[in-house]
Order: structure tokens, then C-alpha cells, then sequence
């Protein structure tokens, strides 16, 4: 009797590397494998779907629009993707490359800065923003997409990032008991926003006021007034006013 695989990512979309995944249905007879895809079919796939994306928006990327760019049939696509999202999803993951990692000897802020740079290059790059904006729309629809962007796209940037954040913590640069999770958001939520809405871009004066408006928000205690130093600040001033007060010299009156 044929086994079933059980679904996972790789039942939903096409890995990275030209290994199908198997369909969350499909059976596999004991010891059988498929031929491996080619990679001449695999990149004109991918290559058509991004063509489609950029000068037609997600409507023109369709199986069949493209099937005829790339000159194969839609058995061969929907053998190896099953939907034309998952073709656009593949393709954005393979232009975006290697994971966004901090020069060595970077400090925690030098990191979180690098990282957001970094992330704010991919959104406002010309060919890959496009492609992500077509995507996270399609995922609306699709459950099934919806969950691969958040596995293959979101979550390990969003853990890439949360790591740096919680080192900032362990040293101290960030208060203790801080929410990692929601000084993730604040960083890289204004870049997706805009994005998303097709708005202008964040310059590198906004990224700057960005990081340090979200930095100085969190920063551990020892970088804030602690109370003591408050209430000796307040007695001096308290202090310097009643001296003034003192050594002002009166006016007399005219009798």
C-alpha cells in the first residue's frame, strides 16, 4: 500500500535547492523517487514568474502566463509548484541569497543597525520588494502560502533579529524584562509598512531616527537617571534657587 507523507513546508512549496516536495496528498510508492528537477526548467520558471510579477502585478504571474514564457507545460509546473505564488515565493527567496549577518566584532546596536539596513535594501530593492508585496497579497488567500512566507521568509529574519536583541539584554545595553518580540515589531515594521502601501521609502535619515528613537526607548536602567540621582538633581536645584533667593539684594522702599 502506498504511504502517505505527512505535510510540512515542503508539501506546500518547492525547496530552494531543486528538491520537489511532495504534495500534502500526493502518495509515494515505497523505495520510488521522482527525477530530480532540472535546473534549466527551474530557473526559467522562476525567471518568467518574476518577469510576470514586475510588469503585471500578481495577476499576470499566472500557471499558464507562466508556462508559455518559460516554454514548458503546466504538468511540468504543477508537478514541481502548486500555485504560481509558490513559483514568485521560491524566486524571491533565491534573489534575496545569503541570511543578513553582522560584520564580526559589530556591537549589539551596530547589529540591530546593520540588520535593519539591511532588510530595508531588500523592501526597497526594485526587483524584490515588488515580488514580496505580490506575495504576502496572494498569502492573503492562501493558507497554505500564507504559512510558507511566515516559515521561509518572516520567522527566520524575525529570529535573527530577536536573537540580537536578547544578547543586548544579556549585556545589559537593554533593560531586563524588556519584550523582544515587541522591539522586533517596532524596528521592522515601518520598512514592511511602507512597503506594503506603496509609500516613499525610509531614507537613511529616517533609518538613523529609527534605531535611535526604538534604542533609547529600551535601554537598560544604567543608561537612565536613576531615582537617586533624580532626587539629588531636584535638592540641588531646589538648593541653587533658595541661594539666589537669599543673596538677591532687596529693594527698599521709597518712604
Amino acid at each position: 500500500m502506498a504511504a502517505r507523507r505527512t505535510s510540512n513546508i515542503l508539501d506546500i512549496v518547492s525547496i530552494n535547492n531543486g528538491t520537489p516536495g511532495a504534495t500534502a496528498t500526493q502518495t509515494v510508492p515505497p523505495g520510488r523517487r521522482g527525477r530530480p528537477r532540472s535546473a534549466q526548467v527551474r530557473a526559467a520558471v522562476l525567471r518568467a514568474a518574476a518577469q510576470l510579477t514586475r510588469s503585471g502585478g500578481p495577476t499576470a504571474a499566472t500557471v499558464d502566463a507562466i508556462a508559455k514564457r518559460a516554454t514548458v507545460s503546466r504538468t511540468t509546473i504543477y508537478k514541481w509548484w502548486p500555485s504560481s505564488a509558490a513559483i514568485v515565493l521560491e524566486g524571491l527567496l533565491d534573489s534575496v541569497g545569503d541570511p543578513i549577518n553582522a560584520p564580526p566584532g559589530s556591537s549589539c546596536k551596530e547589529a540591530l543597525e546593520h540588520h535593519l539596513r539591511a532588510l530595508n535594501a531588500i523592501l526597497t530593492d526594485t526587483t524584490t520588494g515588488p515580488l514580496l508585496r505580490d506575495v504576502v497579497a496572494a498569502a492573503a488567500a492562501d493558507p497554505a502560502m500564507a504559512r510558507a512566507v511566515l516559515e521561509q521568509w518572516l520567522h527566520p529574519r524575525r529570529s535573527a533579529l530577536a536573537a540580537i536583541v536578547r544578547q543586548a539584554v544579556a549585556h545589559g545595553e537593554i533593560r531586563d524584562g524588556t519584550d523582544v518580540e515587541v522591539i522586533v515589531d517596532a524596528l521592522v515594521s515601518p520598512p514592511y509598512y511602507r512597503l506594503l502601501f506603496a509609500l516613499s521609502p525610509l531614507d537613511d535619515a529616517a533609518l538613523n531616527d529609527l534605531l535611535e528613537t526604538v534604542w533609547r526607548g529600551c535601554r537598560g536602567s544604567d543608561a537612565l537617571p536613576s531615582t537617586a540621582h533624580a532626587v539629588a538633581a531636584a535638592r540641588s536645584i531646589t538648593a541653587s534657587s533658595d541661594q539666589r533667593a537669599r543673596t538677591k539684594p532687596r529693594v527698599r522702599k521709597k518712604t
